[in-house]
């Protein structure tokens, strides 16, 4: 028999199995079953399929492997309608005792494409002695594609209250358009059946058990792949982890106040060289002169020597940015006092020369084709979040919006905290949030960063006692993402040697370490002094 196939958008499909699976012949499990046996001879005709294994054809991906691999859309009829994930490899560089197996990806989001993470880590250390896999999540990249239609409103940071009218009129509109398009689909598409997207992939790799390195997000995913299939799972690394008790609305609130800690610290680095910046000799000075900054640029945008517009949200960013960044704070507060005062911008510092990448297709439809596969569509973010509870009174995103746009005037402000699709969605998810336990043996390495403004800190700490895992505390540090391939380059290079040499290893050498504190980029000391204003 055949199959019957039904378009969900361009170039992406959903499956519906004329093929039966023979499932309903299943004998029942046996008394003296493995764990997880029932499941896997459930899944045997996903587990047993044919891969073919080329070179990829996207030009981001060039030296990588490709494949497509078909799961059941929903695990709980795997006999339905099925998806399609695109999965990258990096063939490791070593053989024999050497090579350490699967090394399994996600580089966070939530909703952001793997293939090319696989390639990125594996130029590391790490990558290079394991065949690492990159899966492009159910939803998007060159998997099965969530496609509403039209694109996700883009949320106002420092909204007055016209804007906060309009977040909510916005967001509805975007709910039901995704309801219209696909809502039969959103429900399925979870943080959990993304995780057993991911085992299905083990499976038709011939693996046993997998290692795992995710970022952000996917330190959440990883924590639900290893509570789902525990013997599975030998070691995994969670980058910048999430907090798995903040799921997700509290911890997307966090960020606004985790931003704002940053420019604090930022300003009273400035306000202690105030012979230098000029700025004001206190916290308060510094931060009042930066404000006012903000509100002179939003009448009258500055045009400026490189050919770049401040206004007042680029100003604003700015900061913020600047003010994670205490590597570089010397440069950046000279760059701000400019701006402040109206004077002549520094020089930016000469770049470094950028790694070749390989250009597009010459062809720009298929340049198109292949850069949307590389980073969207966008939707899967929105459906992921859906997966938890969220507050249903839109009163409370009013006055969430209100409370922390005045409270933190740069970065985040109030663009987490406006109303999500789920407030107006039809489509809810289809079981609850997976319980995070640790039942497989080897402890996680958890990663947090004390001043990481997109995953807090305090999130950090609660999923290591959640997984009864150490913990490596970055001491000092705003930077989100800390085994970051574009800096681990030359050894001298390195921006976070003992984070790299935490999880490399880890990794590598299988040494699990005790909680460790890493403090690897410090703050400038006397490079700013030596030019004091005149």
């Amino acid at each position: 028999m055949g199959t019957a196939t039904r378009w969900t958008s361009a170039g992406a499909t959903v499956v519906t199995a004329g093929l039966a699976l023979s499932l309903s012949g299943a004998p029942p499990a046996a008394s003296t079953d493995e764990p997880g046996a029932a499941e896997d001879r459930a899944l045997a005709a996903f587990h047993d399929q044919d891969v073919d294994w080329h070179a990829c054809e996207d030009f981001y991906l060039v030296g990588l492997d490709c494949a497509t691999v078909e799961v059941p859309l929903d695990y709980g009829d795997p006999e339905g309608e099925r998806v399609h994930l695109g999965v990258s490899r990096s063939p490791a560089e070593v053989e024999g005792e050497e090579h350490q197996g699967v090394l399994f990806t996600n580089p966070g989001g939530p909703g952001v494409p793997a293939r090319k993470f696989a390639g990125d880590i594996g130029s590391t250390p790490v990558g290079r002695a394991f065949d690492v896999i990159g899966m492009d999540p159910r939803g998007l990249g060159a998997s099965t594609w969530l496609d509403c239609g039209q694109d996700p409103p883009s949320l106002a940071r420092h909204p007055d209250d016209e804007e906060i009218e309009r977040i909510f009129d916005q967001q509805r509109e975007y709910a039901e358009a995704c309801d219209e398009a696909q809502g039969d689909l959103r429900p399925n598409f979870t943080t959990a059946n993304t995780a057993r997207d991911m085992d299905v992939v083990r499976a038709v790799l011939g693996e046993e058990r997998i290692d795992y390195l995710g970022a952000s997000y996917g330190t959440y995913l990883g924590a639900v792949y290893g509570s789902l299939f525990p013997e599975r799972l030998d070691r995994a690394v969670l980058d910048s982890a999430v907090d798995p008790d903040g799921l997700w609305h509290e911890n997307l609130l966090s960020q606004a106040a985790a931003d704002t800690a940053n420019v604090d610290r930022f300003t009273d680095w400035i306000a202690e060289r105030d012979e230098v910046f000029g700025l004001g000799d206190t916290h308060e000075q510094v931060l009042t002169a930066l404000v006012r900054t903000a509100e002179r640029l939003r009448e009258e945008p500055r045009e400026g020597e490189d050919g770049m517009t401040y206004d007042e949200s680029y100003f604003r960013n700015l900061v913020s940015a600047s003010a994670k960044d205490q590597g570089t704070w010397d440069a950046s507060a000279l760059l701000l006092k400019g701006l402040v005062e109206g004077t002549p911008l520094p020089e930016a510092p000469e770049a470094p020369e950028p790694p070749e990448t390989p250009e597009p297709p010459e062809d720009p439809e298929e340049a198109e084709e292949q850069l949307e596969r590389m980073t969207g569509p966008p939707h899967l973010a929105e459906a992921l979040l859906c997966e938890a509870e969220w507050p249903t009174d839109p009163d409370q995103y009013r006055s969430d919006m209100r409370e922390l746009r005045d409270a933190h005037p740069f970065g985040t402000g109030a663009g987490t905290a406006g109303p999500g699709v789920c407030l107006y969605s039809e489509s809810q998810p289809t079981e609850p949030l997976v319980e995070l336990t640790r039942e497989w043996e080897t402890p996680a390495l958890v990663i947090a960063g004390e001043f990481d403004a997109s995953t807090h800190y305090a999130g950090g700490v609660a999923m290591a006692q959640r997984l009864d895992s150490p913990l490596v505390t970055v001491v000092d540090d705003g930077a989100h993402i800390y085994y970051n391939p574009q800096f681990l380059g030359d050894e001298e290079d390195v921006r976070h040697p003992c984070v790299a040499d935490a999880v490399e290893s880890y990794l590598l050498d299988g040494r699990v370490p005790e909680d460790t504190a890493c403090h690897d980029r410090p703050r400038p000391t006397a490079a700013a002094d030596e030019n004091p204003t005149p």
